[in-house]
């Protein structure tokens, strides 16, 4: 009964976080006069997501005070009133549907079967085929839609200022690659990065190697104990080769409990109730920074 009634008030303060917070988060947001060109910020949405990832792009706007080039990529679920509302909020926003993103990327893999076949099996195969694929750059950034930033992100915007061809990602709490790390390696002959999480990536694109990417699937497509990180292996794949870089400091939170840490800088929100959690700390934060800001103007 107890589990019951905590079910309950969690969703109903997500409700509220959702329906208050996070849509007058998006209807404040006013984006930065400092445009970013590059690199562009590229984010994976669906029917369920977009809604985070909107608050999530305006979050890390506000809190880089720059416009960014964003690149929402949808997964073929996404309806003209989402789409709507997004570029509403995003305005110069670069919408790719899945439609038009299958005709490239059948281009684009027509040599790497197994990248493409891995892109039609599995939905966030995207992240990585796609992003790279239409970054128009040298370099570019993953951002998850349930990454919320409550900070400067001071490292992210050293890197892009600085023009930078190192390679970062979000550090996570474990492991959790498509099989096992010693069976990677000694296939690979590379040494994988630690707890590499894809959720926050800051690449060259000149680190995404296809013909990397169609080895591993090549050696690892029927044995893999978790096929649905192929896309994160892959993405720790490319940074372990490549090599320059690593992960971003730990204020870069990937945590499992209720609330962030004191001094967290964003926080990758997980598990199985990881989007009521979203809405119940990062809309209303979110929400709070941008007030703050406006009465402090």
């Amino acid at each position: 009964m107890l589990t019951f009634f905590r079910q309950q008030a969690r969703r109903g303060c997500a409700a509220v976080g959702k329906k208050v917070a996070a849509d007058a988060a998006t209807a404040l947001h006013r984006r930065p006069a400092r445009s970013m060109d590059e690199p562009t910020v590229h984010m994976l949405v669906s029917s369920r997501t977009w809604h985070a990832g909107l608050l999530a792009a305006v979050a890390w706007e506000h809190h880089t005070g720059r416009r960014w080039r964003f690149f929402i990529h949808e997964d073929g679920t996404v309806d003209e009133l989402a789409r709507e509302r997004i570029r509403a909020v995003l305005s110069d926003v670069r919408l790719v549907p899945r439609t038009e993103a299958d005709e490239k990327l059948h281009a684009v893999l027509s040599d790497h079967p197994h990248c493409l076949a891995q892109r039609s099996k599995h939905n966030l195969f995207l992240k990585f085929s796609d992003f790279a694929a239409f970054a128009p750059g040298k370099r570019f950034i993953v951002l998850d839609s349930d990454v919320i930033f409550f900070r400067p992100p001071a490292e992210i915007l050293e890197w892009a200022d600085r023009e930078s061809d190192t390679y970062h990602y979000n550090e996570d709490t474990k492991e959790k690659f498509c099989i096992p790390r010693p069976y990677l390696e000694e296939a690979l002959g590379v040494t994988m990065w630690p707890r590499f999480n894809s959720g926050l990536v800051l690449a060259p694109k000149a680190a995404i190697d296809w013909d990397l990417a169609e080895k591993l699937l090549s050696v690892f497509e029927q044995t893999a104990y978790h096929p649905q990180f192929f896309e994160q292996t892959l993405y720790a794949l490319m940074g372990s080769a490549w090599g320059r870089g690593g992960a971003l400091p730990r204020s870069y939170e990937i945590s499992w409990g209720y609330f962030r840490h004191r001094g967290a800088v964003c926080r990758h929100y997980v598990g199985a109730f990881k989007h009521d959690l979203l809405y119940i700390e990062g809309a209303p934060l979110t929400l709070a920074a941008m007030l703050k800001k406006r009465a402090g103007a």
